[in-house]
């Protein structure tokens, strides 16, 4: 249990207190509110745009190389410095993933996220990640989507169900008025329990289907999310000739065949996709089957200095490798938030100056 603390509007930077928020903080504090979440990160592709974050590439440590990361797992590491607001938000998220967690009851990724007192670089708060981790992802395409996708779309095709998905669809049902369906699909049982999960959380009619091919059949919009993405999970000769928009958040999920078919190819931020090299686009590019010259920014497309959609008919892909500023700036409002409140649990680095 939490042991809440006296309302305070900051830690004292030199008293060696680090603010402790558990998931339950997290979700308390606005931490799984994907509309909130749309906010934060709209302003941090704004920032990066104007160059106020300095964001170091994506480390990720994958113990066997050689391997799938399906198979061995891996733990990211993303730091990021943001001036927001006219003053400094520093911090790092640290999450491990690992897919065979699934079959043992436990997340398939969790972490931390780090925020420092920007004066001092001392530790101020530690919190869970699992939570931000999935909302801010279903965020970054709630905005991709009120750009990319069809204002009429009625109806999306799934390939996932987990954590991840159910933040993708939150955030379609919040960018896409027209939206009244869904077909979703994944192996085992999750698929049911996400279709009555969603179905009653967000009011669409969500129908559980037997394949990846019936799930994304005909759709305008499809939508993978996948833990085990080292080899395609939607073939090109399933979807539709025009008017499709395709959304891959998790890696390798989709043929490569169907980036030929695409009008437009867009990345969160193509030089951090690039780095981390699992992307279905950065595979493409690295085999020489895409030219890297095609391969867009999302950000220039949110500030409206590159149009979205052009037509009803053009294809689109998107596919988001995931970048730090969003975790940070979630994770920054979740803090305040707390410290307003009076949740979490201070935690002592120290208790005396003997090593100090």
């Amino acid at each position: 249990m939490n042991t809440p603390h006296p309302h305070d509007a900051r830690l004292d930077p030199g008293s060696g207190d680090v603010l402790f928020l558990s998931l339950e903080d997290v979700l308390a504090c606005g931490g799984g509110d994907v509309v909130l979440a749309s906010e934060d990160v709209h302003q941090g592709f704004d920032l990066l745009r104007r160059g106020l974050i300095q964001q170091p590439s994506k480390v990720s440590l994958q113990p066997s190389p050689e391997q799938p990361d399906c198979e061995t797992g891996y733990v990211n590491f993303m730091p990021t410095l943001i001036e927001r607001n006219g003053r400094q938000v520093l911090g790092c998220k640290a999450m491990g993933s690992m897919p065979t967690n699934v079959g043992r009851g436990l997340p398939r990724a969790a972490g931390l996220i780090l925020l420092f007192d920007p004066a001092t670089k001392l530790p101020a708060c530690v919190m869970d990640s699992q939570v931000i981790s999935a909302t801010r992802t279903g965020a970054v395409s709630l905005l991709a989507a009120r750009r990319l996708a069809s204002p009429a779309t009625r109806e999306v095709g799934l390939v996932g169900a987990g954590v991840n998905m159910r933040t993708q669809l939150l955030g379609l049902r919040a960018s896409l008025p027209a939206l009244q369906r869904c077909r979703v699909y994944a192996r085992g049982d999750s698929r049911h329990r996400f279709a009555e999960e969603m179905s009653a959380r967000t009011g669409l009619e969500v129908r559980a289907v037997d394949s990846a091919e019936e799930a994304v059949r005909d759709q305008e919009l499809v939508v993978t999310c996948v833990s085990v993405d080292h080899a395609p999970v939607v073939r090109e000769r399933w979807v539709r000739e025009r008017g499709l928009t395709v959304f891959s958040i998790s890696g390798f999920e989709v043929e490569l065949e169907l980036l030929g078919r695409m009008d437009r190819i867009i990345a969160d931020r193509w030089k951090d996709v690039r780095s981390r090299g699992v992307q279905a686009h950065a595979i493409a590019v690295a085999r020489g089957l895409l030219a890297e010259s095609r391969v867009e920014d999302l950000g220039p497309i949110l500030a409206g200095e590159v149009p979205g959609r052009r037509s009803d008919a053009e294809n689109i892909f998107f596919s988001p490798v995931g970048l730090a500023f969003e975790d940070i700036l979630v994770a920054d409002r979740v803090f305040h938030t707390a410290l307003a409140r009076g949740l979490g649990r201070r935690l002592p680095l120290w208790e005396s100056s003997q090593w100090v």
